[in-house]
């Protein structure tokens, strides 16, 4: 059974500290689960330190995990649902969870610690409790591309407008970024520059990729691609800044009678179903809220020619990587996370000067990719190779981690 608390006999090479820890919420708390899976499966002794409320899922779905629960408070279950407060109650958990690691750490001296969440370049966080601490992978200071600033959220503006202001503040008062042995840090230069200007030392930083595929994903016959392939798709969340609506209108302006199947539900679903009504679209755009099983979803993507996703402020892009692996091209902005990870022999990448521009461009390279089987398998090889080289699966990575581990272990 997952357990309330760590058992005394046992003795943990790696005591893993994050609020949410599960396959439904999705996000950060299901790189927590894969976190720990891919520890365990590689035989590493390892705790959890997570939230109650996850409780439920990870009894059910995870017996063998070990875990320490860390209980609510009524302030928490009154501003759970609020963004606005979010880095309150990340610091809230924080603080709880340390205190729990504190005490395992009596008896686990040996143990490293890593917070695998939650992880930004501005989170203060509480003093650690050892010199062995590892915090990461930390991906941020993402913004909107200049020419999309007209699109930009209130809470967008709010973190552009205080970024420098905060990190100053994270200079001069306690952070436990700053005591920490080892900062995983995804997301290139302008994470590296945040860390830095928050008064994060060289000796800490340590390149990384901010997130991992299953392997099983790698394992799959690659997709392969021949003659002429209308049918692209969009999978995510549907929130303002994954630029959905850049595609769709795009589809107005193709030459090819292109099919878009997007995969995803959120607040801008709405909007979306209504502008593909608005725009006559109805018969070359299929909305497909949830696929439930990973395996199912696998499957149905092997219909298609490319992943399109112009994104305008996405730290990293998971979605990228399971497109790449699998062998499928990808249609993205030059801009955050994807221009990170393709490059052009695997995909397209629009330079996102303004929306004219990128809704052109969206449309000319999926009538391209479409018309082009030839060039869609090249970029199908190289991508999957990509995926592969620049190590996308998670055996990889926590291989990697393990490195930093031995490094930094009490010796």
């Amino acid at each position: 059974m997952a357990s309330h608390g760590p058992r005394i006999m046992d003795q943990y090479e790696v005591i893993l500290v994050a609020p949410n820890v599960s396959e439904q919420m999705g996000g950060e708390a299901i790189k927590a689960l894969h976190i720990y899976l891919e520890l365990a499966k590689q035989g590493v002794k390892v705790h959890q330190v997570t939230h109650v409320r996850v409780k439920a899922e990870l009894d059910k779905k995870f017996p063998e995990m070990s875990v320490t629960y860390v209980p609510d408070t009524g302030l928490e279950k009154a501003l759970y649902r609020s963004p606005l407060f979010e880095q309150t109650l990340n610091r809230a958990f924080l603080k709880a969870g340390l205190k729990v690691v504190e005490e395992m750490l009596t008896w686990n001296p040996r143990a490293v610690v890593h917070l695998t969440s939650p992880v930004s370049p501005i989170l203060r966080y509480p003093s650690l409790p050892s010199s062995h601490v590892v915090i990461g992978p930390i991906n941020g200071n993402i913004h909107y591309p200049p020419g999309f600033l007209h699109r930009e959220t209130r809470s967008y503006k709010v973190r552009r407008w205080l970024h420098g202001l905060m990190q100053a503040r994270n200079r001069v008062l306690p952070d436990g970024k700053r005591q920490a042995a080892a900062l995983l840090v995804a997301g290139g230069k302008r994470t590296y520059d945040s860390l830095r200007a928050g008064g994060c030392t060289e000796n800490q930083l340590v390149d990384s990729i901010d997130s991992g595929v299953q392997d099983r994903l790698a394992l799959l016959p690659r997709i392969t691609h021949t003659g002429v392939n209308p049918r692209f798709y969009h999978n995510g969340r549907l929130v303002e800044h994954k630029g959905t609506d850049l595609i769709i209108k795009a589809l107005a302006l193709t030459k090819l009678p292109i099919e878009l199947t997007i995969i995803g539900r959120g607040p801008e679903l709405p909007k979306m179903r209504a502008l593909v009504k608005e725009m006559a679209l109805d018969n070359r755009v299929i909305f497909i809220e949830w696929v439930a099983n990973h395996e199912d979803l696998a499957e149905m993507l092997r219909q298609y020619r490319a992943f399109v996703f112009p994104s305008l402020a996405e730290a990293n892009g998971i979605v990228v990587q399971e497109a790449m692996v699998q062998g499928l091209p990808v249609i993205a902005c030059d801009w955050g996370g994807p221009s990170l990870l393709v490059t052009p022999e695997t995909g397209f990448l629009i330079p996102p000067r303004d929306e004219e521009f990128v809704i052109e461009e969206l449309a000319a390279k999926m009538d391209q990719l479409a018309q082009d089987g030839e060039l869609a398998e090249r970029m199908s090889i190289a991508a999957r190779k990509r995926a592969l080289d620049k190590h996308f699966i998670w055996s990889d990575i926590i291989k990697e981690w393990r490195t930093v581990y031995a490094r930094i272990a009490p010796k």
